[in-house]
């Protein structure tokens, strides 16, 4: 699994399947993400790209793989995957629940201007709720703005069974599965499920971030 490894992505958008092929290089980066974890590859892509950096330990570096990714480090993955551009923070946050000086101010509050995330409305203001993990819908919802709102065939039957025209960002969960990011869980009948209110693992997310550079990669 270490060393460089040319990678190639197969991408499906509007009945047409086109490939992405791009080098990652793998380090043998954390200490609790062994070479036969099932997205080594990608959280290892994860470290090189320097999206993450994972915790401290005394042990080394971990990345905690199937720990939930909170919505603040959700903000510091996009940020650091745009190549953490320049940004000047707002002596004001937009979210009453976060406050400069707070641990990813700066990724959050990008977030909010570029309007990947408008966070909740609620009697006291807009809430982001930095430390309640991310849930799968909301994480198609920011990475579909952060494409820029691609245009999506929208199918009439939904590619995932517990999904429908009707649900909260159907768009941008239907672009998820165009796009080659998302499968889904698939079942022994065929069929897949989203599960678009569960929590997303951090090794999924590399997983996601992983897909979502090889569908940027086709475009150009």
């Amino acid at each position: 699994m270490l060393g460089e490894q040319v990678v190639t992505l197969a991408l499906t958008a509007e009945n047409t399947t086109r490939e992405a092929t791009f080098t990652v290089v793998v380090r043998d980066r954390f200490v609790d993400v062994a070479d036969d974890n099932q997205f080594a590859l990608e959280i290892n892509w994860l470290a090189a790209r320097g999206i993450s950096t994972g915790w401290t330990t005394p042990a080394g570096q971990e990345f905690r793989p199937v720990t939930h990714i909170a919505r603040d480090a959700m903000a510091a993955f996009i940020y650091r995957l745009a190549g953490s551009p320049a940004f000047e923070e707002p002596e004001t946050s937009p979210f009453v629940d976060v406050a400069p000086g707070d641990q990813f101010y700066r990724e959050i509050t990008w977030l909010a201007e570029q309007e990947i995330t408008t966070g909740w409305t609620t009697a006291r203001g807009a809430e982001f709720r930095p430390l309640a993990p991310i849930a799968r819908d909301a994480m198609a919802a920011f990475l579909y703005r952060y494409a820029d709102e691609p245009a999506v065939t929208l199918p009439e039957t939904s590619p995932f069974t517990d999904v429908t025209p009707s649900t909260q960002f159907y768009a941008d969960i239907a672009w998820m599965g165009e796009a080659g990011i998302s499968t889904g869980f698939q079942g022994n009948d065929g069929t897949a499920q989203y599960q678009p209110l569960g929590p997303v693992n951090r090794d999924a997310m590399a997983a996601f971030l992983f897909r979502y550079q090889g569908y940027e990669d086709q475009l150009s």
